[in-house]
């Protein structure tokens, strides 16, 4: 006999002891998310704009708010992702209405992202284009896309799905939440290599003109 999941997670077998429901409306976990990041960019652009502007200050920023994530968010679910389905507070509520479009989050396991932060960080600091910053927003830029090609994979081989069968749970939030993860970092990646082509190529007209 069937047995109704005390959960809105699939596979409807998941066994997530203490399951707690959010006490948060998906709306109002959105705008909180988003009041937290315009703030989080806002203080940043104020801090930065004086020493970098245009490209280079979106640039900046976008790893800010990837930093951020990382230390937040994301630090969040890597110290209490045993815990999570009981627990009450905003950000888990967060993590469970996330965790409808992938209940693997439900289940448990942890990302290594200390590889990521540590690229990010050095292209906010290293805010004078040079070969050491180009360098390091590829780095970042690659793990990047690496990392959520190899989430988008994992998701799409499964032999079980871990997304709800509704629409805005696969497009809104697995695939929209995760898109700029591939978009933006592909773009900063290509303007990397553009530059740093653009750099050996003087190098070697200078090194011709000096052989000369």
């Amino acid at each position: 006999m069937d047995v109704e999941a005390s959960h809105p997670y699939v596979p409807e077998w998941l066994d997530l002891a203490g399951y707690v429901a959010p006490e948060h409306g998906a709306l109002e976990l959105c705008a909180i998310m988003g009041t937290a990041v315009v703030l989080v960019l806002a203080l940043a652009c104020t801090v930065l704009r004086r020493r970098v502007r245009g490209t280079e200050l979106a640039a900046a920023l976008w790893f800010v708010l990837c930093g951020t994530m990382h230390c937040t968010f994301e630090l969040y679910f890597v110290l209490h992702y045993r815990g999570l389905a009981a627990r009450r507070d905003v950000v888990a509520s967060m993590w469970k209405e996330y965790a409808k479009s992938d209940s693997r989050y439900m289940q448990g396991g942890t990302g290594n992202f200390a590889p990521v932060l540590a690229q990010e960080a050095s292209t906010v600091f290293v805010t004078r284009r040079s070969a050491v910053r180009e360098l390091s927003q590829l780095a970042a830029s690659v793990m990047h896309m690496q990392s959520v090609l190899l989430y988008f994979g994992a998701e799409l081989l499964a032999r079980e799905p871990s997304c709800r069968p509704e629409p805005q749970y696969f497009y809104v939030y697995f695939v929209g939440a995760n898109l700029p993860w591939l978009v933006v970092p592909l773009v900063l990646a290509t303007s990397s290599v553009t530059r740093m082509r653009a750099q050996m190529a003087i190098a070697r007209a200078a090194e011709k003109t000096h052989t000369l």
